[in-house]
């Protein structure tokens, strides 16, 4: 038997407000960067400033973040994992490992990209392996 109408036309609205909801999350998430910026940026100009909000990570990916750190941060991942990470499960791995915000969308392209260009380079060196792609990221395991 079919489900009445009543039944059929609430489960699409359901879908459709599920939608909205995501969306409204999506835009809530780079909201808050946007406000954590502005922030950073008061305290630039006034660092007596009583805003207690945290400071982000943008002082500059290199002084964040040493390419040394970083690989010891993607090294454990990787030894951690039976199956070859993504660059961007490595990145979301530093992120969290450092206690920055994994929210932050701004700050978890930065680190991939870092991740990615860090990868390549010890790839050339032997100490990595690129074992394909997943989603346009690429997959990296030991040797």
């Amino acid at each position: 038997m079919a489900d009445p109408q009543v039944l059929t036309t609430l489960r699409s609205k359901r879908v459709e407000i599920e939608k909205v909801i995501e969306g409204l999350t999506a835009r809530l998430a780079d909201a808050r960067a946007d406000l954590l910026h502005v922030a950073a940026v008061i305290r630039i100009f006034d660092p007596k400033s009583d805003d207690d909000k945290p400071a982000t990570a943008y002082q500059g990916a290199t002084k964040a973040m040493p390419r040394v750190k970083l690989f010891a941060h993607c090294k454990v991942a990787l030894q951690a994992s039976a199956e070859p990470l993504c660059t961007r499960e490595l990145a979301r791995y530093v992120i969290t490992s450092e206690g920055w915000d994994i929210e932050d969308r701004r700050l978890r392209l930065t680190i991939a990209h870092k991740v990615g260009g860090m990868m390549s380079r010890y790839e050339r060196r032997g100490v990595v392996l690129n074992v394909g792609s997943r989603d346009k990221a690429t997959l990296w395991r030991l040797p």
